[in-house]
């Protein structure tokens, strides 16, 4: 036998020896040793069914591998174990190389006893403590071709509740290729389970372990939230329902090579069917959050959320005697440890120098909100509001918002406490761009539209709503104390206010407010421009009976300045508004319209109130009294000055000084109309021009006053003069001028008052007033001109006055009549009244005119009158002698003057002393014999004398005759302006002169 031969045989007997060990030998020794190992150092009993081991592949099986305590309960075990050593290659190579690694069936049990313990940290037994020494490293390098684990199961079980808490990981799958630790060796895996019986999750991608890297997708379907909550039930203080679920896909990306850099990003984020329960009842539910894009890069500290869907949020919080509900969502506290470690935590998170970034975009939402206060016995309630955001981004303490857009159908605040209920309807807000650094906010544009508002306070019965109601607001800045905006617009078709109690009302209509250059900087406003354009505005006070109402008004206020209670105005101009001012207790209405009022620089400070210059131009003021309104010019008047009194005592008290500046009046029109009259009255003021200087009610000021107008069609109207407007009782010096004022306008006023109309006329009025210290001295002179009466009027408030006659004796030779009326008294008598004192010496000179005819043309022509009131004769006297004629030249002289006039002369003579004188007359003219004889009887002889009544009638009817005679023939007086009456008067000699007029 050769040497070839028996090498051969030797190591054919050698390779049998080793496939005997390698087959037989070694999986008994493997099985024996890894039992008996296991054994003793775990505290489970191990059995093994069968290993195999390949000495030509160096592959490893291990069959039915289980590790079961005394119970026989199995914590640990498999189905089989492959392990093919690749020697070749790791020869090739130079390092451990493996083909697969294959694990089938593997079975974990994990339990949680009540103190908290899991059962596999007892699976070692204990051993005494051995000093670690210290060994020097060095690197391993490995291949793992493959490495799969087919068909694991991993079972958790938690004891520490009543009711044990149950996950299981089911059907776990999982495959790595290309496991190594040699350089650029890149590992792909593939993992899928099932959680419990719902959740199905696959991760896939490869990793590196030298450097590590990683990478590779996380897809989670069907997640069941409640199923992983209930782990620590205790620890939360709500139930969550069955369905709420997760659905998640995840890329992920980790590289170490130079620093720990991790980057994640979904595909998909769906959060479903939350219904978070408290007390059987819900109080949030979320029907579907989803979430399109999650980028997330630790590097440089970013996070993105994109596309964010929020359907149908609802919240019901409330608050009671133990709080709010969301903030006891979670049962226990934060131990002291815990609270260090987050204080730690924020430490660590101040010390970064670089702050997270978090963008979010394109967020959508739809929310419902409930607040229930049962503290303070309020209710919040906010129905179907939507959330479109397009852009946020936070850096640090910086925020950044791009668009924003709330809408909210219905929200409802209800305070039962205090009787307060506000209810919005269609609330919009929009918000363009927003920036908050530094506790600094910038806002670019919002606006804020509701269409309907309505706030009702019924402790004080007050009510305020509002429909179609639109704010806009641009360049909004907060920064402290201190915010700006450079725009500021409020519309609304609708604006109404209602204070029942005071029983005040307020509606508006198109109002168009505009607000520009706004700043407030501790406490101090200031605002460039502030625009009203053209609403409408209707005020009603019940209590005070006024309404107000104002169309088209334009109000413009430029650099308010307020502090306090400083303010002041650069410049104020009201433009061509209609406003109408009406007593609702008796109708009486003040009207305003194209009026032009500049005010230059307005202010308040100090208890100084000032203003440099009014101007007020064009206005067209008219005045109505509706019918019904006053009894009697002298109540009206009366009453006038009453209040003003009044008003002038409140003045004299105010603490605030006044330094008004001049007030121009320009091209102003002024109406009057009094409808309380059985013709209407109207008369109109024009072309009214003057000014008012400076107004102070310091105690020695002055206000110089000069205006100008027309009345009418032909009159004019001038007033000037001086008076103290902090006190006109102390100095007042008024001349009122009206001339060519045509007195049928005054129809109306005659005709109630004195009962006729006036058919033509001219009215001048020269009316002086001074009052110093109280003391009125006041001079009406009243001129008319050619005035003629119209026909006579019914009325039940007239004075019954002949006019006729009254005019007729004022007036002089050329048709004019001018008349004095001087007044005088002290302004602080209440019984003094001017307008009763004026109506009363115009009634009386009317009266004087009437009843003592004589007496007023005595003062005309300047005669006495018992001068030309009778023509005296003696007894039995008839012709006209020296005597007569002087009384009688001057009759003549008034007739010739007014020969719109006539006396009347009724013959009339002394019946005791004339009959007396007759008798003796008779006597003496028969008896001339008897003269001799005593008195007493001469007397007796005389009263025996008979006599005849026409005797002396025929004296009296002589003494009329020869005075016509007189006039007639030596004065040519017209034969029409002597009258005759037939009847006889028996009680003077004299004869008695009456005056009538001419028809």
């Amino acid at each position: 036998m050769g040497k070839l031969e028996k090498s051969f045989y030797w190591l054919c007997f050698i390779l049998l020896v080793y496939i005997t060990i390698g087959f037989k030998l070694i999986p008994i020794i493997l099985k024996d040793q890894l039992i008996k190992n296991l054994d003793e150092n775990l505290t489970t009993k191990t059995s093994i069914e069968k290993i195999e081991f390949n000495p030509f592949t160096i592959a490893l099986k291990i069959h039915n591998f289980k590790l079961s305590d005394e119970n026989n309960n199995s914590d640990i075990s498999f189905k089989e174990l492959d392990v093919d050593f690749a020697l070749m290659r790791s020869i090739e190579k130079r390092h451990i190389s493996f083909q697969t690694i294959f694990l089938d069936e593997l079975y974990l049990n994990i339990l949680e006893n009540k103190d908290g313990t899991l059962n596999l940290t007892k699976l070692v037994k204990p051993t005494p403590e051995k000093t670690e020494e210290s060994s020097s490293s060095f690197d391993i390098k490995f291949l793992i071709s493959k490495i799969d684990l087919n068909n694991a199961d991993i079972n958790f079980t938690s004891n520490i509740d009543e009711k044990p808490f149950t996950l299981t990981l089911k059907d776990i799958d999982y495959t790595i290729y290309d496991l190594g630790t040699y350089k650029d060796a890149l590992s792909s895996n593939n993992l899928t389970f099932r959680i419990n019986e719902d959740t199905n999750v696959a991760i896939g991608g490869a990793f590196k372990l030298e450097p590590f890297k990683m990478y590779g997708k996380i897809d989670i379907s069907n997640l069941k939230i409640k199923e992983l909550l209930d782990f620590k039930k205790d620890f939360f203080n709500f139930n969550l329902n069955e369905d709420a679920n997760i659905n998640l896909v995840l890329n992920y990306n980790i590289d170490t090579t130079k620093d720990f850099d991790l980057k994640l990003n979904s595909e998909k984020l769906e959060i479903n069917n939350i219904d978070l329960k408290q007390n059987n009842k819900s109080i949030a539910s979320l029907k579907k959050l989803d979430i399109k894009r999650f980028d997330f890069d630790l590097i440089n500290q970013n996070i993105k959320l994109d596309g964010i869907n929020i359907d149908t949020l609802n919240a019901n919080m409330i608050s009671d005697k133990n709080g709010i509900n969301f903030a006891n969502l979670i049962k226990s506290e934060p131990s002291k440890e815990e609270i260090k470690t987050e204080q730690k935590d924020e430490n660590t998170q101040n010390n970064i120098s670089k702050p997270w970034i978090l963008n979010l975009s394109n967020i959508q939402a739809t929310t419902n909100f409930d607040f229930d206060d049962k503290t303070n016995n309020s209710l919040i309630n906010a129905k179907a509001t939507t959330l479109n955001l397009k852009n946020l981004k936070i850096v640090d303490s910086k925020i950044d918002l791009n668009f924003l857009d709330i809408n909210n159908s219905n929200l409802s605040f209800i305070d039962n406490t205090n009787k307060l209920n506000i209810k919005s309807k269609n609330t919009k807000i929009n918000l363009n761009t927003l920036s908050l650094n530094n506790s600094i906010i910038d806002i670019d544009s919002i606006n804020l539209s509701k269409e309907n508002l309505n706030f009702d306070e019924k402790k004080s019965n007050l009510n305020i709503n509002s429909k179609n109601l639109n704010l806009a607001v641009t360049n909004l800045k907060i920064d402290g104390n201190k915010i700006s905006l450079k725009n500021s617009s409020l519309k609304t078709p609708n604006l109404n206010f209602e204070d029942k109690n005071s029983k005040m009302k307020v509606e508006s209509t198109n109002i168009n407010l505009n607000l520009n250059d706004f700043l407030f900087n501790n406490e101090k406003i200031t605002v460039n421009e502030i625009k009203l354009s053209k609403p409408n505005i209707n005020f009603k006070d019940s209590i005070n009976k006024l309404d107000v109402k104002a169309k088209n008004l334009e109000l413009s206020i430029n650099k308010l300045s307020n502090k306090g209670s400083d303010i002041s105005i650069d410049y104020i101009r009201l433009l061509n508004p209609n406003l109408d001012f009406i007593n609702l207790e008796n109708n009486t209405k003040i009207a305003a319209k194209n009026l032009d009022l500049r005010i230059k620089k307005l202010s308040n400070q100090k208890n100084l109130f000032k203003i440099e210059k009014t101007d007020l131009n064009n206005p067209h003021i008219s005045i109505i009294l509706p019918k019904n309104i006053l009894t009697t010019t002298e109540e009206s008047i009366a009453q006038t000055t009453k209040n003003t009194k009044v008003d002038n005592n409140k003045a004299s008290t105010s603490k605030t000084k006044l330094n008004i500046g001049p007030v121009n009046i320009n091209n102003a029109i002024f109406d009057f109309e009094d409808k309380n009259l059985p013709i209407s009255f109207k008369t109109t003021v024009s072309k009214l021009n003057g000014k008012i200087s400076e107004i102070k009610n310091t105690k020695s000021s002055k206000t110089n006053l000069e205006l100008n107008g027309v009345v009418d069609k032909y009159g004019v109207a001038k007033i000037t003069g001086i008076v103290n407007p902090n006190n006109i009782k102390f100095l007042t010096d008024i001349n009122m001028k009206f001339q060519n004022i045509a007195m049928e306008n005054f129809t109306p006023y005659t005709g109630k008052f004195i009962g006729r109309e006036l058919k033509s006329g001219k009215l001048d009025l020269d009316l002086k007033y001074n009052i110093d210290k109280s003391n009125l001295d006041a001079k009406n002179n009243i001129v008319i001109t050619k005035l003629e009466l119209g026909d006579e009027v019914q009325s039940p408030d007239a004075v019954s006055l002949p006019l006729g006659i009254a005019i007729s004796l004022l007036e002089d030779s050329d048709g004019v009549i001018d008349i004095n009326l001087p007044i005088s008294g002290n302004v602080d008598d209440p019984q003094f009244s001017i307008g009763a004192i004026l109506w009363k010496a115009f009634v009386n000179l009317i009266t004087k005119a009437v009843t003592a005819p004589f007496s007023l043309l005595g003062a005309i022509f300047n005669f006495n009158e018992d001068e030309i009131k009778s023509v005296k004769f003696d007894s039995l006297e008839s012709e006209i002698t020296p005597i007569q004629k002087e009384t009688l030249d001057k009759i003549a002289q008034i007739l010739t003057a007014k020969q719109d006039i006539a006396i009347k002369l009724q013959a009339s003579y002394d019946k005791d002393k004339e009959t007396q004188a007759l008798k003796e007359k008779k006597y003496l003219a028969r008896k001339d014999d008897d003269r001799n004889l005593k008195k007493e009887q001469i007397d007796a002889l005389i009263s025996k004398e008979t006599i005849k009544i026409s005797e002396l009638e025929k004296v009296a009817k002589d003494r009329i005759l020869n005075i016509k005679e007189y006039l007639v023939k030596e004065k040519s007086i017209n034969k029409k302006q002597i009258i005759l009456i037939d009847e006889i008067l028996t009680s003077n000699s004299s004869i008695d002169l009456k005056i009538e007029q001419l028809k």
